[in-house]
């Protein structure tokens, strides 16, 4: 029987039950149920333990307070920057003012998840069909042999390549690294790609940094796109500093760019919703008219920039790259926001610029979902360039971060066997010989619809036959979370070993044939390179014991390479033997305080670590650092400087000059020739060490200098030097009219939350977003129940008819529509995954999740 939506449904419920109800509950749960009702009125009995959430991928920090081994209360830790602030003086101002810092409302359900006592408490070993539920409980010892001898197996008769890996970025990251490097498989992949890594690319190709942040506190004028960063928090910061902008700023003038009226919309002085990626005309237009009023920042377009002129001439339309004008009313035909709106905000937006106002323009997943993300992203960070808002206080910032790398890579161990299945790397030892990679802007997490299709068809990103036999997942519930739900079922059902790791039995886990009870983030350790534009270290510790007497996942791994014999899983670092009680906790204060070279390291004492939860760096390298760009260096033949020319346009226009050092750019060269010992600004970390509107790495690919793994694609728009407007593949037809998108609100994260109860109870639903309008053109009225239809799938939601969205689109909030994972999310709601076509972005891999042409009828 091929697994698929509809008889998952019928199997799911009982199968997962089944499995769930293995382990009884132990006594601190028990207690914890006349704990709760009771209210805390003495402190003095319990302890308050520092650590960080992962309830998102925040990892904001905060306080347990545990009575008797029972965590009771969870609170903001106000010491670690992600609970207050991202600007190392906005920071300091806040705490000499008192502030304890703050928690979203999954940060305060943590407890709930913990307690859930729907999570698995032993490993289990599958014994029915696959997708079916029926697993056995087996002891810790038989599941770490088993896991060991069944990747053993994979290894030997197919080779390591063969072995997939998807984990989640946030979480014992590095030891999932060790083992696949250990193991010999080049295919580990995780959560980024299913994330940002759009943004990323687009960053990188434009300004060299690819996770700015943005410093709202200080900003005067505020232009986010596609960003709900008041609801889908990423870090709970976020609403205090733009809260503190809006209530001490007289100035503060803020525009929200999005198909939908979300919490952060309704904050807003502006709202603009353009019909889903069509983001990057929208900023084309901005540009064009930026220019056209000379309220751009000249100086640092002329100092700091490569391909304005360029760039210029696409906007003009004048027949070198196009003859279309990039006009208000061109912008208004293509994304339904009416040409005066476009006007009326560039001519804000200069007018703050000619006023000397702070500027901070900044764009996340909602343009970074789809499959123009990397060249619609550009086009957003043109105006950046324009307008001089790169990193200065109140503008774009470039944040100063590092945490703890990996261990280097102990010297037993193989060579990657062959080349990664998914594109991401330019590869050698192919049938081709050797090839390009196929995404020009990859990041390192992979690209996981690549790699499902590999799953599927036993091929590689370029059709040659690649043997995939073993999917590991790990704190990911890969069939819910990447796009195309049935083709992510396809692909686990045609792996011979599937291992699974996670805290639920989540719709991947019911697919496995090995499942590991995963650890809660309050009962492990691990480390947090926070997200502020200082350096600041975050550190998660257990909280309270494991309850359900497991181990953590890091353990886990420790135990399984030691139990495959690699080397370096239970070697004590420093020395050469084997130590079978060395443990996460000492592999974690080893990655904090002996893992050397890193200047951090010398400032970090463990015991305090754990005492505060948090390090931030101090003394002359510490602080928010501005406008580094304009830091320098001196030339140095004798340390191997040279000059070396880069050019802008086909055929060029602009040369500017740089100096590099072998194969590293060093800075922005003072002219064609330099003299030891003068000095010279440090510029951008991109090709040409500025900011750049051409792109001299993209023109590789469309000037034919470089090709695509599959064909040239010398000529091809999508691989513009230039932020050329490109549609979204995925548009609307005749037949199917509308656009669908899905997006995050505060109370979950990914589909990992939906069997919490109190977050459940304040959102346990996603009605579907329909405008008056195509309301009113089908027949529906509010709670109708609407049947959503794409050319890849359809589901049931119920109608809600609101004028908080594009009026061509429709949508709810992802995550959703659970066939397993447990009692409380079983059956609420409607997943998204089944609609969607399961493409990767063009430029960077990232997996969309925004984009797809749907039709919407009345269920009669």
């Amino acid at each position: 029987m091929r697994i698929n939506r509809r008889n998952l449904l019928k199997l799911g419920g009982v199968g997962a039950g089944a499995a769930l109800a293995a382990g009884v509950l132990p006594w601190p749960f028990r207690k914890l149920s006349t704990a709760e009702a009771a209210e805390i009125t003495n402190y003095a009995t319990g302890q308050w333990v520092p650590s960080c959430c992962n309830m998102c991928g925040g990892q904001c920090g905060f306080l347990g307070y545990v009575e008797n081994g029972v965590l009771r209360k969870i609170e903001p830790n106000g010491a670690n920057p992600n609970n207050v602030a991202n600007v190392s003086t906005m920071f300091a101002a806040a705490q000499a003012a008192g502030d304890i810092g703050r928690l979203c409302c999954k940060g305060n359900s943590g407890i709930k998840q913990v307690y859930d006592p729907d999570r698995l408490k032993t490993p289990l070993r599958r014994v029915g069909p696959r997708g079916s539920g029926e697993f056995v409980a087996i002891t810790w010892e038989e599941a770490i042999e088993e896991a060991a001898t069944r990747l053993y197996q994979v290894k030997s008769q197919y080779g390591a390549r063969s072995i997939v890996w998807f984990g989640e970025d946030h979480s014992f990251t590095h030891l999932q690294q060790d083992l696949c490097d250990a193991l010999g498989t080049p295919n580990y992949h995780n959560h980024s790609n299913l994330c940002d890594t759009s943004r990323k690319a687009h960053y990188l190709l434009s300004m060299g940094s690819d996770r700015p942040l943005a410093d709202m506190e200080q900003t005067d004028f505020l232009l986010v796109w596609g960003w709900n960063f008041l609801s889908a928090i990423k870090w709970v910061h976020l609403a205090s500093i733009f809260t503190r902008a809006r209530q001490s700023n007289p100035n503060f003038h803020f525009t929200y760019v999005d198909p939908v009226f979300n919490t952060t919309a309704s904050k807003s002085d502006r709202w603009i919703a353009p019909k889903p990626g069509t983001d990057g005309a929208l900023a084309l237009a901005l540009a064009k008219l930026l220019i056209d009023n000379n309220t751009y920042d000249a100086a640092f377009v002329g100092s700091y920039t490569l391909g304005f002129a360029e760039f210029q001439k696409y906007l003009n339309g004048d027949g070198t790259y196009d003859a279309i004008p990039k006009t208000a009313a061109w912008a208004s035909g293509i994304t339904g926001v009416p040409a005066a709106t476009i006007t009326a905000l560039a001519t804000d937006l200069g007018a703050a610029y000619t006023a000397g106002r702070k500027i901070c323009i900044d764009t996340w997943s909602g343009p970074g979902h789809h499959t123009n993300a990397t060249q619609g992203g550009r086009a957003i960070n043109s105006l950046n360039l324009l307008l001089g808002a790169i990193d200065d206080n109140g503008t774009l910032m470039f944040p100063l971060r590092s945490g703890p790398g990996r261990k280097a890579a102990n010297p037993a161990w193989p060579a990657k066997d062959g080349w990664r299945l998914d594109g991401k790397d330019n590869v050698t030892g192919t049938p081709m010989g050797a090839v390009t990679k196929k995404y020009a802007m990859s990041h390192g997490s992979g690209i996981y619809c690549e790699a499902r299709d590999s799953m599927l068809s036993q091929k590689d990103f370029a059709g040659n036959p690649y043997p995939v036999k073993c999917a590991v997942f790990v704190f990911q519930n890969f069939v819910m979370s990447t796009p195309n739900t049935q083709k992510n079922l396809d692909a686990i059902e045609n792996m011979e070993f599937v291992l699974c790791v996670d805290t639920h039995m989540s719709e991947t886990a019911l697919m496995a044939d090995l499942v590991i009870p995963g650890s809660s983030y309050l009962e492990r350790f691990d480390f947090n390179a926070n997200w502020s534009t200082f350096r600041s270290i975050g550190l998660r510790q257990p909280v309270i014991e494991s309850w359900i007497g497991g181990m953590s996942e890091a353990q886990f791994f420790l135990e399984v390479g030691a139990a495959l014999g690699l080397p370096g899983f239970k070697d004590v670092p420093g020395q050469n033997d084997v130590d079978e009680n060395y443990n996460q906790e000492e592999w974690t204060r080893f990655m904090a305080t002996g893992n050397g070279g890193a200047a951090w390291n010398n400032q970090m004492d463990w015991n305090a670590l754990k005492a505060s939860g948090v390090w931030i760096e101090t003394g002359a390298a510490g602080g928010t650092q501005t406008n580094k760009f304009a830091l320098t260096r001196t030339y140095s033949t004798a340390a191997g400087d040279t000059v070396v020319a880069i050019t802008a346009g086909n055929p060029a226009s602009q040369t500017v000059y740089i100096v590099k050092r072998g194969s590293a750019v060093r800075g922005i060269a003072n002219g064609a020739t330099m003299s030891d010992g003068e000095v010279y600004q440090v510029g951008f970390a991109t090709e040409s060490a500025r900011a750049q509107f051409w792109s001299p790495k993209m023109n590789g690919y469309f000037a034919g200098t470089t090709t695509a793994v599959n064909a040239s694609v010398a000529g091809d728009p999508r691989y513009h030097p230039l932020p050329y407007y490109l549609p979204p593949e995925e548009a609307p037809t005749a037949t199917f009219p509308n656009y669908f998108i899905s997006w995050k609100e505060v109370e979950h994260t990914h589909s990992r939350t939906f069997n919490n109860p109190w977050l459940m109870e304040m959102k346990g639903d996603n009605q579907l977003y329909v405008h008056p309008t195509l309301a009113t053109a089908k027949g529906l009225a509010e709670g109708d129940w609407v049947w959503v239809q794409t050319p890849y799938g359809a589901i049931r939601a119920r109608a809600h008819v609101t004028a908080g969205i594009q009026q061509d689109t429709v949508g709810f909030v992802r995550g959703f529509g659970h066939w397993a994972f447990g009692d409380t999310a079983r059956g609420k709601g409607a997943h998204d995954g089944w609609l969607l076509s399961g493409k990767a972005e063009i430029h960077s891999g990232q997996a969309v999740h925004k984009e797809v042409a749907c039709r919407i009828y009345k269920d009669l």
